[in-house]
């Protein structure tokens, strides 16, 4: 049935093989395929084991392997899947890709890793991060870097780069990221992926920085995305936020007739901020293929201060960093040092500490008023669409945290991510749909951000662009 390329590999004694046509085909459609007896979970399995050790030690996007993790019954009837390495998975290590938490190791899963292995995922390894997952690249010192697949001279974008770089290059068929910051959109954006943050409280969160980050996936598909979501939806015990309301199944939804749309747009920022011209230009073309839709498109962006608002931000970020940095080094007997921590996480928790608790409740005052404004802005649109980054995938290296301390990191970040925060601050969904590839073969999403607790919207769209404009032909060249 399948044109079999075989690999010289063997596991367990029994030489294993890579099923070419699987390239080809979304998780939904591999759960069709089982489903219809055309393929078993096994050769799906030792397929994308197969793929992993082929391109990993290149692209260096999973940093623990998990094959002995079998799955349970669950609606994806065992199909492979990566956990990002800031979670806890029972028996295996939590890195947090740093040299702190060497040597520790989890004694149970958490919620979001119970969640996905109750919707059937079989967990094949644990996908790369920076130190701590805060950075908008995937340079873990400790770990390695992770290379894009599309041009390995750039950065598959960050926190959840091994995810992206491992569902682009076939490692798997979708895998598990999280966005505190633009986590999911970024790497989406660099590795021509669809990545969608969901609304604050959609799914289970941490209440480490201000519940600012959200978990969700990375996939090639829209359809596989809703799917995910429709399993992974829903509060934990102790989340501050109640599940916004919804009507039916996402995966259901996104084949509804999408009404036309007011949708606000900003390409070039001008004297606010440096777009790059490719960047501008995926966007514009992104306008127009909306319009093109029937859609209706004009300029217009929300009436905040993006400067204020993204310096009160980091005031945030970077007093809940340094507390779960410090928090984590705890649990692992450590104590946080110049000599277990790349100078960036260092020089981050000497800056959080120096924060008083009347500047960190002013910045988080601050962003609750300027959300605000953002909220009555899309009481006149839909959607609003921008750049992810200002620029495309940056050269590896850009956010060596060895290499630079937390100013300098955040020097670089303000010229590159300043836009994607934004909905973590207000909690709105947003996503990156993959819509244009650069001169260097470097993709470059477009960002679109919805209502509060509007996914479905978002879906609908996404799944409408992906019909109009298709990129499943450009996965291809990554086999």
């Amino acid at each position: 049935m399948f044109d079999i390329v075989r690999f010289n590999r063997m596991w367990k004694g029994e030489t294993v093989m890579e099923i070419r046509e699987l390239h080809s085909f979304d998780g939904t459609e591999l759960l069709k395929m089982m489903k219809e007896n055309k393929i078993s979970r096994k050769e799906i399995i030792d397929h994308f084991k197969t793929v992993i050790d082929r391109k990993n030690p290149f692209l260096n996007a999973v940093v623990h392997k998990t094959y002995k993790e079998e799955a349970i019954e669950g609606e994806f009837q065992g199909l492979p899947f990566l956990i990002k390495d800031l979670n806890a998975m029972k028996g295996y290590p939590l890195s947090f890709g740093s040299k702190i938490m060497e040597g520790f190791e989890a004694s149970a899963d958490d919620e979001i890793v119970r969640r996905f292995k109750r919707a059937g995922l079989t967990i094949l390894g644990k996908s790369n991060t920076p130190e701590f997952g805060f950075t908008p690249a995937t340079e873990s010192v400790h770990l390695g870097f992770t290379k894009n697949p599309w041009n390995p001279d750039y950065s598959p974008g960050g926190s959840s780069g091994g995810a992206a770089t491992a569902v682009a290059a076939g490692m798997v068929p979708f895998a598990h990221a999280s966005d505190g910051g633009g986590s999911i959109r970024i790497p989406a954006s660099n590795c021509g992926l669809f990545g969608l943050k969901p609304t604050r409280g959609r799914t289970p969160f941490s209440l480490r920085l201000n519940s600012l980050a959200v978990s969700h996936a990375l996939t090639r598909s829209v359809r596989d995305s809703a799917a995910l979501l429709d399993e992974l939806e829903g509060p934990q015990v102790g989340d501050l936020f109640a599940t916004p309301q919804r009507e039916g199944s996402y995966a259901e939804r996104i084949n509804e007739m999408l009404p036309p749309l007011k949708i606000a747009y900003l390409a070039d920022f001008k004297d606010l901020m440096d777009i790059d011209k490719d960047v501008v230009e995926a966007v514009e073309q992104t306008a127009r293929l909306c319009e093109s839709l029937g859609h209706h498109v004009e300029i217009d962006y929300p009436d905040f201060d993006l400067h204020r608002f993204m310096e009160a931000f980091v005031t945030v970020w970077v007093v809940g960093g340094a507390l779960a940095v410090k928090e984590a080094a705890r649990i692992n007997g450590r104590e946080a040092s110049a000599h277990n921590l790349e100078k960036m996480l260092y020089t981050l928790i000497k800056k959080g500490s120096g924060y008083s608790a009347m500047e960190y409740e002013r910045a988080r005052v601050y962003l609750a008023d300027e959300s605000a404004k953002v909220y009555r802005f899309f009481e006149k649109y839909d959607v609003l669409l921008t750049p992810v980054t200002s620029k495309s995938a940056l050269p590896l290296g850009c956010y060596n945290g060895e290499q630079k301390t937390i100013d300098e990191i955040l020097s670089v970040s303000a010229q590159y991510a300043h836009l994607s925060p934004v909905a973590n601050v207000t909690g709105q969904p947003a996503m990156s749909v993959p819509l244009y590839w650069n001169d260097v073969n470097v993709p470059i999403g477009s960002h679109f951000m919805g209502r509060f607790g509007d996914e479905a919207t978002l879906f609908k769209l996404a799944a409408q662009l992906e019909e109009a404009q298709p990129w499943w032909n450009r996965y291809e060249e990554l086999v």
